[in-house]
């Protein structure tokens, strides 16, 4: 994806936090971040604990994170801040691109497990939610109402071994995804349709392989996109990722056309 060193210079007063998946960690979304840094956002990438874990310390361990990413970014932003206006006082010229911190917007993307992470933490800190700095927020594949596949294996103890988070990734109407709260901010979805065939049989539904179609899709959804990818490759696909940066930029998946 091309973009002029004006788009670049823009852009680099915002940033983009991105939350990898179950079972995953901050390398595997090396892919999506580059893309993403490649337009001239700053990056961050949450690592947090998912396997052998309770649900809780999951949250609390990606709570951490997300608050680092913020602090940090904000932190910079400051001090870019107090050298242009101290550069302002002493009559030096000041690019007009500079973005107070304040006006500095601050960007979500979540691959599966990612996006629930995000919404438990936004959900958590309205006053973030309600600032100047809240922007635009992405779930990719992101079980919503819980994986079909966590149901199937649930009885089983192959799912009980991998922990108390994957436990919790099941569609029952009490489980950690259906207890979200709704998202009051300004956000997308884009949801996979190519599925693994060794999993087929455990859904009923258009799905990626681990989450269906329908699980991905909540109520409020500013737009939403299926694209033919399976649930993994979501997270390194650079198709996926151009459509993530078209979001971010207008609050769209694709240009409208006029």
């Amino acid at each position: 994806m091309d973009v002029t060193d004006a788009q670049y210079q823009a852009h680099h007063g915002e940033q983009v936090v991105i939350v990898h998946g179950l079972a995953r960690s901050a390398w595997s979304m090396q892919n999506m971040s580059k893309g993403i840094a490649d337009q001239g956002y700053q990056v961050c990438v949450v690592d947090y604990p998912t396997l052998r874990q309770p649900i809780e310390n999951t949250l609390d361990k990606s709570a951490e994170e997300l608050s680092r990413c913020i602090l940090e970014f904000n932190d910079s932003r400051q001090k870019i801040d107090s050298q242009a206006l101290a550069k302002h006082a002493s009559g030096e010229h000041v690019p007009t691109n500079f973005a107070l911190k304040n006006h500095a917007k601050i960007h979500f993307v979540g691959h599966s497990l990612g996006g629930l992470v995000i919404r438990s933490y936004l959900a958590e800190h309205p006053d973030f939610v309600h600032s100047e700095q809240m922007g635009n927020v992405v779930f990719v594949g992101t079980p919503n109402h819980g994986s079909d596949v966590a149901d199937f294996f649930s009885d089983t103890w192959m799912l009980s071994l991998v922990g108390g988070t994957a436990e919790s990734l099941t569609t029952n109407p009490e489980s950690f995804p259906n207890r979200l709260p709704l998202p009051n901010y300004n956000f997308g979805v884009i949801a996979g349709t190519q599925s693994y065939p060794v999993f087929n049989g455990m859904f009923t539904k258009t799905n990626d392989g681990l989450v269906s179609v329908e699980s991905t899709k909540l109520q409020g959804m500013q737009d939403f996109i299926e694209v033919d990818i399976k649930h993994d490759r979501l997270r390194r696909d650079p198709y996926v990722t151009g459509l993530i940066v078209q979001f971010l930029q207008s609050g769209q998946f694709e240009p409208v056309r006029e």
